[in-house]
C-alpha cells in the first residue's frame, strides 16, 4: 500500500504541479476526492465554492487517521499529493487543447470554447502572495467576434490575515451541482475581477456566529466586455457558505449586473444596486440562490443529496425559482475510487404575465444580451429553456489512468420548438510525455442546437505539460 500511495503521490505531483493558495475549476477528478473526503466527515467545511482555499484542507489532511477505511484511501492519497504539489514556490507550463467542435454543454472540468489554442503560463507562490501569468492563443470560429489573445487563468493575489484579495481572471463554480450550476459556473469564459475571499472556513469564536460552524465568504468585482449592449457592464457577485451540523452545507449567493457605457457607474448608482434599492431598478439586474447538501447513509451507502434554487431579485416575478437537485455517492479500494451522481436541471420557466413559458431565465430587459457573456450564459451550462437529467460516473486509478462517463436526456425549447436530445459524453486521461492527456468524445442523438451547425459527434484533447 505505501508503495502505491507513493506513486500516486509522484505521479500527481509530476503531472499536476501547481503554485496557488486554492484549487480552481479545470480538475473534475480532484473535486471528486474533495467531495468524497468532505462527504465522509474528514474534510470539516463547505466545499461547494471555487476556487477553493487549501488553507484548512491541509488542516483536516494533518488530523486524518492514517488508518481510513479502505475506500477513502485514494482520495486521501490523491488531495494529499495535489495539496503538496500546490505548495511548488514557481511552476511553469504549457497546455495544447483542440476540438472538433465546441462544446454545447459544459460542465465543471477543462472547457472547449474553442477550436483550438495554446497557453503558456507561469505561476508564483510567496509566503503571503500568489500569481500566474497565462496568455492563451486561440483559434475560434470564423464568425466569432473575440479576442485571438486571451489572459484567462492569470491572477494576483495577496494574502493578509484570514483574506485573500486578488486580481484575477479565473473561473469560478459557486454550487453543489456535478454537471451544472444554476448561478455561476464555468460555461462561459471568465469575467476580469477584484475578489476577496475569506482564506480559512474556521468557525467564529463568537457565540452569536458559533452555531453556523465552519463558514467562507467570497466577493468579486468585475466588468464586461466591451461588445456587449451596453458595453463594460459592470459585475457583482457574493456567495456565504458554512456547515452547520457535519451533515449539512449550506450556500446563499448573489450575482448582478450593473451599470454599462450608457448607465449610471456612479459610487451612488453601486450602493443602490447592493442594498437593492428601489433607484436600482433601471440601473441593475439581479438574481440570488440558495443551496445545500446532506451527507448521510442509507443501506450502508455513503449519499450526497443537495439542491439549488435560483430566482430573480429585482421583481422578474418568475412563476417558480429555477430547480438543480441531485444524489451523489462513491464506493472505492485501496487501488482505485468510483463516484456516481444522478441531477435534474430545470430553467424551463414562465414569467408572470406571460401566456407562454419560456424565454424568461437569465433574460433582461435592461441588458439585451442577458445573463451572457460572449453569447454563453455565465449560469446554467445547459442554456436557458432546458429541462434536463444527467447520469455521471467517475473511475480514478493509483496509476493516473481515468474514465467518466456522462449520459444526459434534455428538453431544449426555443420560440419555434420543443427539442428532444440525448448526449453521451466520455472522458479518458493518462499521463503521457511526463504530461497529462486528457481526451473527451460527444455523441448526439440530434444537434439540440441545429442552427450552429454543430456535428452530432465530436472529439476534443487536452495535453498539459508543466515543469
Amino acid at each position: 500500500m505505501k508503495r502505491n500511495l507513493s506513486a500516486l503521490a509522484l505521479w500527481f505531483g509530476s503531472a499536476s504541479l501547481m503554485a496557488a493558495p486554492w484549487v480552481d475549476t479545470t480538475d473534475n477528478y480532484l473535486r471528486q476526492s474533495l467531495q468524497t473526503l468532505a462527504q465522509a466527515g474528514i474534510l470539516t467545511g463547505p466545499v461547494n465554492t471555487y476556487p477553493l482555499m487549501w488553507k484548512n484542507i491541509a488542516a483536516d489532511l494533518a488530523r486524518a487517521d492514517e488508518q481510513s477505511v479502505a475506500e477513502l484511501r485514494f482520495a486521501l492519497a490523491h488531495v494529499r499529493a495535489a495539496l503538496h504539489a500546490s505548495q511548488h514556490s514557481y511552476i511553469a507550463g504549457v497546455k495544447l487543447k483542440a476540438s472538433s467542435d465546441p462544446s454545447l454543454f459544459q460542465s465543471f472540468g477543462e472547457s472547449y470554447f474553442e477550436q483550438s489554442s495554446v497557453s503558456v503560463f507561469k505561476e508564483y507562490l510567496g509566503d503571503n502572495w500568489a500569481g500566474k501569468s497565462q496568455l492563451n492563443y486561440r483559434n475560434t470560429a470564423d464568425n466569432n467576434t473575440e479576442q485571438d489573445l486571451t489572459y484567462d487563468g492569470s491572477y494576483l493575489a495577496l494574502i493578509a490575515g484570514n483574506w485573500v484579495l486578488a486580481v484575477d481572471q479565473l473561473p469560478l463554480w459557486w454550487g453543489p451541482g456535478q454537471q451544472s450550476s444554476l448561478l455561476l459556473s464555468n460555461n462561459a469564459r471568465p469575467i476580469p475581477s477584484l475578489r476577496l475571499s475569506r482564506h480559512s472556513w474556521q468557525a467564529s469564536e463568537a457565540s452569536l456566529f458559533s452555531w453556523l460552524g465552519p463558514w467562507s465568504f467570497t466577493a468579486y468585482l468585475g466588468q464586461g466586455e466591451h461588445q456587449s449592449n451596453p458595453a463594460q457592464i459592470k459585475h457583482f457577485g457574493a456567495r456565504f457558505s458554512a456547515r452547520p451540523l457535519p451533515q449539512l452545507e449550506l450556500g446563499l449567493s448573489r450575482i448582478s449586473q450593473w451599470g454599462g457605457d450608457t448607465l449610471d457607474n456612479s459610487a451612488g448608482a453601486f450602493a443602490d444596486m447592493l442594498l437593492l434599492r428601489s433607484d436600482s431598478d433601471d440601473n441593475a439586474d439581479n438574481m440570488a440562490a440558495i443551496d445545500f447538501t446532506f451527507h448521510t447513509r442509507l443501506a450502508g451507502w455513503p449519499l450526497s443529496f443537495y439542491g439549488e434554487l435560483a430566482d430573480d431579485n429585482n421583481g422578474g416575478q418568475l412563476t417558480k425559482p429555477l430547480q438543480l437537485y441531485g444524489v451523489r455517492s462513491y464506493f472505492g479500494s485501496e487501488a482505485a475510487v468510483h463516484t456516481l451522481s444522478l441531477e435534474w436541471s430545470d430553467s424551463y420557466i414562465r414569467c408572470d404575465g406571460r401566456a407562454q413559458a419560456g424565454n424568461c431565465a437569465y433574460e433582461s430587459e435592461l441588458y439585451p444580451q442577458g445573463y451572457r457573456r460572449y453569447g454563453r450564459l455565465i449560469g446554467s451550462g445547459y442554456g436557458a429553456d432546458a429541462q434536463v437529467l444527467s447520469a455521471g460516473y467517475r473511475y480514478q486509478t493509483f496509476d493516473g489512468y481515468s474514465w467518466a462517463a456522462t449520459l444526459l436526456r434534455g428538453r431544449f425549447v426555443s420560440e419555434t420548438t420543443a427539442l428532444h436530445n440525448w448526449q453521451l459524453r466520455l472522458e479518458y486521461r493518462q499521463p503521457l510525455f511526463n504530461g497529462l492527456l486528457s481526451l473527451e468524445g460527444r455523441v448526439f442523438d440530434k444537434s439540440p442546437q441545429p442552427e450552429l451547425k454543430i456535428k452530432r459527434a465530436s472529439l476534443a484533447a487536452t495535453w498539459e505539460y508543466r515543469f
